[in-house]
This record gives C-alpha cells, structure tokens and sequence, in this order.
C-alpha cells in the first residue's frame, strides 16, 4: 500500500457499515438488542421503540461527508474531520527505509498517528444523535478487519455527550463527537543503492543539490 488517506478510509468504512445495515436486519437489531432484552430498560422502550427506530433508518439517507461539504440540510449525516496528523518520531529512522520488495527495490515507510473527529448531527430529534452513535460505534467494531485492510491501525475512539449546536440559528441541530484514533504507514519506492537519481536522461546527485556535504 502506497500513501494512506485517512480521512477516506474512515468515509467509506462508515458507508459500507451504513450500507450493510440497511440490508442487514439481523445486525441492526444486534445493536439495539438490550432495549428489548433487558427487563428494566425495555419497559420503557421495547420492541416497539426498537421497530420505530429501523423505520427512521428506513426512511432518512444518512450521507457521510467530508467536513468541507458539511451542510445543513443534509442532516441527519456523519461529517469527518481530520483533527490531527503527526509523524511517529519513535518509528522514524534515517532515509526511513522499510525494506526490500520482491523485485529487489528499496522501500520507504513513514508511520503517522491520526486523530479524525467524526461528528454525529441530527435534527428536531436528540434521541437521532443517540441511535446513530451505537450505529457508529457498531461499525467501528465490526469491521476492524476492513479497516486494516485500508491502511487504518491500532483503532480506538472516545466520545463527547451531545450537544445543540448553536450555529444552526432557527434549526433544531444536535451534534456528538467521535475522536478517532489510529495509526497509518505512507509507502513508496526508491533506489537507496546509488546516490544520483536520474531524472529523464540527465543523472542528478541529490547530496551536492541539497549542499548535504556541506556543514554551514
């Protein structure tokens, strides 16, 4: 794998989690299970809430957009937002050379911890930000595996309470955050071997163009 996006990944995970939800009754009901099986707490709720909550589902697209492209009318949605992206200094290490690949070339690795910010916004209805919290939350367990097969390592995730979020004006917006953290690897080929680099039919030597010989 090449140079990760995160920011992606965490998109389509979230709308293939959604996606196969919406095929999926058996999954969805795992999520909200213990509104109807425990005793206490399905008195209040039950199957009845559980069945109103799938037909909501049923019934409102949920897009899963980048932050950029955030806009009210298209709540209820998941927006995400890269909080921040750091090198792992403890893994990085001179030319940060990986290894060998099977055609004999030289590989570069380059390991970054991420935090993305994944917003729940809902409207008119708080108990909307509660149910697609557990949706998310779901997805985010359930396909770890898909994850790491996109690049994305090491998940963990902590959460906000709701809140209503003032910039809507007249709208009734109600928003929760998601801190997403993890890891990604950057990848790519070089030729560590010889030190010019050939760029077209001329040979370039890197060390004299950046004066690396030089200790002023």
């Amino acid at each position: 794998m090449a140079f990760v996006m995160p920011e992606i990944a965490v998109q389509r995970l979230i709308q293939y989690g959604i996606s196969h939800l919406r095929s999926n009754r058996v999954a969805f009901d795992e999520i909200f299970c213990y509104l109807i099986g425990d005793g206490l707490v399905s008195q209040n709720y039950g199957q009845t809430y559980v069945d109103a909550i799938w037909q909501w589902f049923e019934t409102y697209n949920i897009p899963v957009v980048q932050a950029w492209s955030l806009n009210i009318k298209q709540v209820p949605c998941f927006s995400i937002h890269l909080s921040q992206e750091s090198e792992d200094e403890s893994k990085a290490a001179i030319s940060d050379f990986y290894r060998f690949d099977e055609n004999g070339n030289a590989l570069g690795v380059s390991t970054f911890n991420i935090m993305i910010d994944i917003g729940i916004h809902a409207h008119k209805n708080a108990d909307q930000v509660l149910w697609m919290y557990y949706m998310l939350s779901y997805i985010l367990f359930r396909y770890k595996n898909i994850a790491q097969s996109m690049g994305i390592t090491l998940q963990t995730f902590s959460s906000s309470d709701w809140s209503r979020d003032n910039t809507a004006q007249v709208e009734n917006i109600y928003t929760r955050w998601v801190r997403f953290s993890t890891s990604i690897s950057h990848t790519w080929s070089f030729d560590d071997s010889a030190g010019p680099y050939e760029f077209g039919d001329s040979f370039v030597n890197y060390s004299t163009v950046l004066n690396l010989d030089n200790d002023e």
